[in-house]
């Protein structure tokens, strides 16, 4: 019998390597025109802080509305066209040194392109591929947080252990949504509470111990 993608994962590999990291308005908006329809100063500086240091995944569009790699990070980018990509956006390729060498990846192969430019001692990385199933969560020694957009949350939902959620307190007009998890997941915190949005959370339904039951404590 073949498996699909996602048993397949499931049996290799471990799902506390990858975590979700959101921000959604009370009708699941998470995108509007490309741009996020809110501006919460305290919510994207939690973001960085949370962020800041490890890896980052998204898809084509959530990078080019960004306008460029967020800093000292390694930023993930899955597009079907890694040249295409390159090729129309010069003003942010071309600060960045084409690097082919994998010294802190075990498979150098893994990747499409790889830039990187050091700046103030800090170092940021983009690195292109154009398959979630060359994604190998061991391959890398710090947390992976996939950022989206929707599609992407989607495919990789499944594979997290851990989702990071900002509701916002309102509705609002928007064009991308947050795929449906509330049966994959389950709440273990409220991390922040605010007039304007909370920062909640949640855990894989599958390392939610029953009663009786011992399972394995994410690292």
């Amino acid at each position: 019998m073949l498996l699909s993608f996602g048993q397949r994962w499931r049996e290799n590999c471990p799902m506390k390597h990858f975590k979700a990291i959101a921000a959604m308005s009370l009708n699941r908006v998470i995108g509007a025109g490309g741009k996020i329809p809110w501006h919460l100063p305290e919510d994207f500086q939690w973001f960085k802080e949370t962020t800041m240091g490890n890896v980052v995944v998204m898809g084509r569009k959530t990078f080019e509305s960004l306008g460029k790699p967020l800093p000292n990070r390694k930023n993930l980018i899955l597009t079907r066209h890694p040249q295409r990509l390159i090729h129309q956006h010069p003003e942010i390729f071309g600060q960045y040194h084409e690097w082919r060498s994998g010294r802190y990846l075990k498979k150098a192969y893994q990747f499409e392109f790889h830039f990187t430019k050091t700046n103030k001692g800090q170092q940021t990385d983009i690195l292109i591929f154009n398959s979630l199933e060359k994604l190998n969560p061991s391959d890398f020694p710090t947390e992976i947080f996939i950022c989206g957009g929707s599609e992407i949350y989607e495919q990789t939902l499944p594979r997290c252990s851990d989702l990071y959620l900002t509701l916002v307190k309102r509705e609002v007009a928007g064009d991308a949504f947050f795929p449906p998890f509330e049966d994959r997941f389950v709440q273990v915190e409220e991390i922040r509470d605010t007039p304007e949005f909370k920062i909640l959370h949640y855990r894989h339904r599958s390392l939610i111990p029953s009663e009786g039951q011992v399972t394995q404590v994410p690292e």
